[in-house]
C-alpha cells in the first residue's frame, strides 16, 4: 500500500478533534459514506472502503497519521457504442413509421439505449488512498491529478459535513525556483537531483522537452535553458529515502522508497499480512510529513 503519486493540501482540522482522537467516532464518521458499487443505471460511484480489506476497520491511525481507502468505480461505455446502437434502432423505427423521428422522439430513444447499455457494460474500479497528519494539519491523496484528488477531498467533506482543505498556496513561483535550482546547480539542503526532467517553452505555441535518465546539471539541459524553457517536472531524491518526481503545482509523482531506505526500515514479512500492510502505512506517515513539511518550507507556502 504505496502512495505512488500525492497531491498535498492544508487544512484546519482543530474543529474535529473528538473524531481524530477517538478510533470509534472515526468508523462511525467515514462508515456513513462508505462505497456501493454501481446501481443498474449509475455510470460511477465512489466511496469509503475498509482499508485493509472485507470485515476490516475504514481507517488506520498511528500517532496523529491517519489513512483512509476510497474505492471509485466507473462502467465502461463508449459514445462510439450508444452512437452506433441508437442509430440503428432510430433506422429501424423510422422505416417503421415511413417518417423521420422528431428530436424528443430520438432522446427518448437514446435514454432507453444507454440504459440498457449501463445494465450491461463492464466496470472498472481504482483505489485512492489519503494520508492525514492531524498535527501538522496535512493530507495527502494518492492521485496524480486535481481533479481525482478533489474528488477525494469531496468525500471527506460528505463524510465530515465540512473539510476546508485548501490547495498549497506557494509565495514564490514554483517552475522558476525550480528552473534556478538547474540554472544554478543547488538544490535545497534535503534534496538530490534525480536524472529525469521536463522543460517547457513559457510561448503558448512554444515545445516541450522531457528528458529521462540524464544528467540534470549537463550541458544538454542548460543549452535549453539558456534558451527560455523553465522546468516544470523535475526528478529528485527526498533524504536519500524517496525518489520522486515535483511538478510545478507542488505535486509528487512516481513516489519511490530508495533501496537505503527500505533495507534500513523495512521490516521482513510476516505471517500477519495486515500487520505488514500497516507497519509499511507507519512508514509512508513518517516519510509524508517530512516531505510536506519541507516543501511548504521552501515554496514559502501558507500554512495552518
Amino acid at each position: 500500500m504505496w502512495f505512488k503519486n500525492v497531491r498535498f493540501y492544508t487544512v484546519d482540522l482543530s474543529q474535529f478533534k473528538d473524531i481524530f482522537h477517538d478510533d470509534a467516532a472515526m468508523e462511525e464518521t467515514i462508515s456513513k459514506v462508505a462505497f456501493k458499487p454501481c446501481a443498474a443505471q449509475e455510470t460511477a460511484t465512489i466511496g469509503f472502503a475498509p482499508l485493509f480489506g472485507k470485515d476490516t476497520p475504514f481507517h488506520f491511525s498511528c500517532g496523529e497519521n491517519h489513512y483512509f481507502k476510497l474505492i471509485e468505480e466507473n462502467k465502461l461505455l463508449p459514445a462510439s457504442v450508444v452512437k452506433e446502437e441508437l442509430s440503428e434502432i432510430v433506422e429501424e423505427k423510422e422505416l417503421e413509421l415511413k417518417r423521420q423521428l422528431r428530436k424528443n422522439e430520438k432522446d427518448a430513444l437514446k435514454t432507453a439505449v444507454t440504459g440498457k447499455l449501463l445494465s450491461q457494460a463492464f466496470s472498472t474500479r481504482r483505489e485512492l488512498l489519503i494520508w492525514i497528519n492531524y498535527d501538522k494539519n496535512v493530507v495527502g491523496v494518492s492521485a496524480t491529478s486535481a481533479k481525482k484528488a478533489e474528488r477525494a477531498l469531496a468525500m471527506l467533506r460528505e463524510a465530515f459535513s465540512s473539510f476546508p482543505a485548501q490547495l498549497l498556496s506557494p509565495k514564490v513561483l514554483v517552475d522558476s525556483t525550480m528552473t534556478g535550482w538547474l540554472k544554478e546547480n543547488k538544490l535545497p539542503s534535503r534534496f538530490a537531483f534525480g536524472s529525469d526532467v521536463t522543460l517547457k517553452s513559457p510561448d503558448e505555441d512554444g515545445g516541450v522537452i522531457r528528458a529521462s535518465k540524464e544528467d540534470l546539471i549537463s550541458e544538454e539541459i542548460s543549452v535549453h535553458l539558456d534558451a527560455g524553457k523553465v522546468a516544470t517536472e523535475i526528478g529528485l531524491t527526498f533524504d536519500d529515502s524517496l525518489e520522486l518526481s515535483l511538478t510545478s503545482e507542488i505535486a509528487v509523482k512516481r513516489v519511490k522508497p530508495t533501496d537505503i531506505y527500505l533495507e534500513h526500515h523495512l521490516s521482513e514479512k510476516s505471517d500477519d499480512e495486515i500487520a505488514d500492510m500497516q507497519s509499511i502505512l507507519v512508514l509512508q506517515g513518517e516519510l509524508l510529513t517530512e516531505l510536506s513539511l519541507y516543501l511548504l518550507e521552501i515554496f514559502d507556502c501558507e500554512h495552518k
